[in-house]
């Protein structure tokens, strides 16, 4: 299990170094109020996710698949290498965050329970992404399932803009918003916390059905 995380985390490493250009040029925008540091970590947990995603991609032109059913692995193995991965860089994004949450706060006014209760909620949606497109990674193949990466990301928000515009939202009861806004950071934290926590049990049900797929595919 070990050495298929050091494979994957080798195999994202190039790219792993351009995203932590990308990450610190946002934490640099976050510092010149260019913007809020609460987008820049839902921007790197949702860039982040892309990395197990795209080790599909090298899986493939490298012919990995083919070469670890001839290792003494079973099929639930490799997969649950993947998913370990996808664990650990949406872990490491959050880690990122908060420290850079928290050493903004030392120099700077941040709003510090704000950003870190976007931090949490963003690691969150990004475990419920890959929950999403990991089984269609398997099922598919990386560029058939690209499609709906994209669907799964910009799909929401934009059903959610035209929620808004729409005016449907008057229609729900938003008062608990008011009632969380007045509770203790730790109330606050730890009903956010809920969206990760539903992410981690989505990602069981997705790794049994990614195991399923995998197990009847033919390699």
């Amino acid at each position: 299990m070990t050495g298929l995380l050091i494979k994957d985390m080798l195999v994202s490493l190039k790219t792993l170094k351009a995203y932590a250009t990308v990450m610190g040029f946002y934490v640099l925008m976050a510092l010149l109020d260019i913007f809020q540091l609460g987008f820049a970590a839902s921007f790197i947990s949702i860039m982040m996710v892309m990395l197990p995603i795209g080790a599909f991609s090298y899986d493939e032109a490298a012919k990995w698949d083919r070469y670890a059913m001839s290792l003494p692995l079973k099929r639930s193995q490799i997969v649950a290498g993947r998913y370990l991965y996808t664990l650990v860089v949406v872990l490491a994004a959050l880690a990122f965050t908060c420290f850079a949450s928290l050493l903004l706060s030392q120099v700077k006014d941040v709003n510090l329970l704000e950003t870190l209760s976007s931090a949490v909620v963003s690691a969150g949606i990004g475990l419920l992404i890959a929950d999403i497109l990991l089984p269609l990674s398997y099922r598919l193949g990386p560029e058939r399932a690209r499609p709906f990466l994209y669907a799964v990301v910009f799909v929401p928000f934009i059903a959610l803009f035209l929620a808004a515009r729409a005016g449907l939202f008057g229609a729900v009861d938003l008062s608990w918003l008011d009632r969380l806004v007045d509770s203790s950071p730790a109330a606050v934290l730890g009903v956010f916390s809920l969206v990760p926590l539903l992410g981690f049990a989505g990602m069981l049900v997705s790794y049994l059905i990614s195991c399923r797929i995998l197990v009847r595919k033919e390699v």
